[in-house]
């Protein structure tokens, strides 16, 4: 039933009451109207506020009211039992109670005494000065009203619109008056966060009423002054084998190697990483307590040049820090050469040392402790014929370096062990056989013929004894199929018993992950690999430490930083750099034009340089991706025109807004 009034709400002469009058459409029903009164605003149905009148007489007396306040009623004719409401929002009005000052009575008294005296007995003088005495009333309290025209609580609603426009509000008038007012209330602060995602996001809810998510498309532009930025970012494998959420450790960034990681005597770890400053390359840690999770990252290296590469390694009494280093101040005499330094118990570290002679060029260093408590150092030195080969030295428990003459990684048979990259020791306590393990790559055929791919080798050493050659054949990593990915950057560490777990990074889900394996059996034989890091995001140089039963596990990545501003669930994407879309990456590609789309692409000028909603990648673009409550796409579009028209006054001049709304039909 619908049914629509014609109402009127008037203040009553002798004041602090409010007459509601009503007509029914003729001809038609004439069911019973509920009269419900509220402050404030109108009332929403039939039981949000005060009842005054449940009839069909056509008028209703509301009494007893404060004087100088607006109060708004809703009719809602019903009929049945139990009875069904016409809550149609047009049976509304309002009026303003007045207070009775009197004005008759005062006139009264303010006339000379023998007007008073002569006056009828019945008091026709004092009934003929009601009739401009109450009118009076009426205009004081109006009067009196309009001192607090200014409080938004107060104030009539049909005023709200002026007091929007002083300060230059858009109204919504769909809005119920209580909303309105709150806008009004707060758009103070509102103004101030004029050209930021709270303005924005509360702008997209007061006009729509759906959830947003914002996104800013300057950071989906490729630069090619900046390559795609991994960041440190970590899990934890706890005991049951289940991994955690990854977390962000640092934004310090670097797009290449990986961090070094080692288990201090207090429970906690330290992980050392090189990120890129101002003035170089430099050497950082960072400490990580399993209580209190990641502390602030600390400058160990800090200096002009190039510092990278860091391998530490925990002796028995010392920490060893080893990296490559490179001053192209040196003109002429500059070279890569590996530098250390040593922390003592007291805490502090050594001044940086050049290890060996500096006229050779050194690089790639990874250190290991034996179980003697020997320190074992590999790295890749150039030869006199211009060519790299993989030398290696022992350090005994009195820092004395055992081998005079640094020995060189030997032959397989006859064949080179082509050490290209991403060396990376273990000892083995529980393997008497094979207590050395050495990790690599190197390019092996892989993919259409003619291709090759990195793979991961490896192979053992038997003794402690750096003098020995007593290195095993080399083995390399199962690949399946034509082995058309690559797989690189191993990070092996001494499984349960005599098992070896080795973590890497792989591109055989099309993007590139941190994937595990283990190395056991009588054979033995390596496990299927199982996803450690999962995509779509990069994740790279897989490093891990054992602490209290759980394995931290240190990657870097390009992963977008999650986070809520308010209401607002953010993404943002800032931190990873110019990210390549690659054609053989399903899980990337199948983002684009998604919100958490963080591949970047070339800027998008639109067609002769015009751009419309579906022209976003540019620096001063935003996309606002809605959540309708409805399906309807006229009521969709229409609400998408409202909020276009009203979010420019809250957004910069320099930017531009883009809707993004699900398809009704997905």
């Amino acid at each position: 039933m619908t049914l629509r009034l014609t109402i009127t709400a008037t203040a009553r002469p002798e004041g602090n009451g409010v007459n509601v009058a009503w007509a029914y459409p003729s001809p038609g029903p004439r069911p019973p109207v509920r009269v419900v009164r509220r402050s404030g605003r109108y009332p929403l149905d039939p039981h949000d506020g005060t009842v005054v009148g449940d009839d069909d007489t056509g008028h209703a007396a509301d009494e007893n009211l404060q004087g100088e306040t607006v109060y708004y009623y809703g009719l809602f004719p019903h009929t049945g039992t139990p009875p069904d409401y016409d809550a149609d929002p047009h049976n509304r009005a309002s009026a303003t109670a007045t207070s009775p000052y009197d004005f008759a009575g005062q006139m009264y008294a303010a006339l000379p005494a023998v007007y008073r005296r002569f006056d009828d007995p019945s008091g026709v003088l004092r009934r003929f000065l009601d009739l401009p005495g109450q009118e009076l009333d009426r205009v004081y309290s109006l009067a009196r009203m309009l001192l607090g025209a200014h409080d938004v609580d107060r104030v009539d609603g049909a005023l709200l619109p002026l007091l929007a426009d002083w300060i230059g509000w858009r109204t919504q008038f769909g809005l119920p008056l209580d909303k309105q007012r709150n806008e009004i209330r707060f758009a103070p602060q509102i103004y101030q966060t004029i050209g930021g995602l709270d303005a924005l996001g509360s702008t997209v809810a007061r006009v729509t009423g759906w959830p947003s998510r914002p996104k800013e498309y300057v950071h989906n532009v490729a630069r090619t002054n900046q390559p795609e930025r991994l960041n440190l970012w970590s899990l934890i494998r706890t005991g049951a084998g289940e991994l955690t959420d990854p977390k962000v450790a640092s934004v310090n960034f670097a797009y290449d190697g990986r961090p070094s990681v080692i288990r201090e005597t207090d429970g906690g770890a330290t992980v050392f990483y090189h990120t890129h400053r101002l003035h170089g390359w430099d050497i950082w840690a960072k400490r990580y307590d399993p209580e209190d999770g990641w502390g602030a990252s600390e400058p160990i290296v800090d200096r002009l040049g190039i510092d990278k590469h860091p391998s530490a390694t925990f002796g028995p009494d010392r920490v060893w820090l080893f990296w490559q280093s490179y001053d192209a101040a040196e003109g002429d005499q500059a070279r890569w050469r590996i530098w250390y330094i040593q922390r003592g118990g007291d805490g502090k570290w050594t001044d940086p040392q050049v290890f060996g002679d500096e006229d050779t060029e050194r690089m790639m260093p990874t250190s290991v402790k034996d179980a003697d408590g020997g320190i074992w150092l590999f790295w890749r030195e150039r030869a006199d014929d211009g060519t790299w080969r993989v030398k290696f030295n022992r350090a005994d428990a009195t820092q004395r370096w055992v081998l005079d003459v640094n020995a060189t990684f030997p032959l397989d048979g006859d064949a080179d062990p082509r050490v290209e990259d991403d060396m990376a020791a273990m000892v083995h306590p529980s393997m008497p056989n094979a207590p050395m393990w050495l990790f690599w790559t190197r390019q092996e055929p892989g993919g259409p013929a003619g291709q090759t791919r990195r793979t991961i080798a490896y192979r053992t050493k038997r003794t402690n004894n750096p003098a020995v050659n007593d290195w095993s054949t080399i083995k390399t990593l199962p690949k399946d199929g034509v082995g058309a990915y690559h797989d690189r950057q191993p990070f092996p560490m001494a499984g349960a018993g005599a098992t070896v777990d080795l973590l890497w990074s792989t591109t055989r889900g099309g993007g590139t992950t941190v994937v595990g394996s283990t190395l056991s059996g009588a054979g033995p034989s390596w496990a299927a690999p199982q996803t450690v890091v999962p995509g779509p995001f990069t994740g790279r140089g897989p490093a891990a430490i054992d602490l209290n039963g759980q394995r931290l596990i240190v990657y870097r990545s390009n992963r977008s930083l999650d986070y809520e501003n308010g209401a607002l669930q953010l993404s943002d994407s800032r931190y990873a750099g110019t990210t390549t879309v690659l054609a053989s990456d399903t899980a990337k590609k199948d983002r684009r034009g998604e919100f958490d789309d963080f591949q970047t692409y070339t800027y998008d000028a639109g067609v002769r340089g015009r751009r419309t909603n579906d022209n976003r990648i540019a620096r001063d673009t935003v996309g606002v991706f809605l959540t309708p409550d409805t399906d309807d796409p006229v009521q969709i579009a229409a609400a998408i025109a409202r909020l276009d028209e009203t979010l420019r006054d809250f957004m910069p001049v320099t930017a531009r807004a883009v809707y993004i709304a699900p398809d009704p039909e997905d």
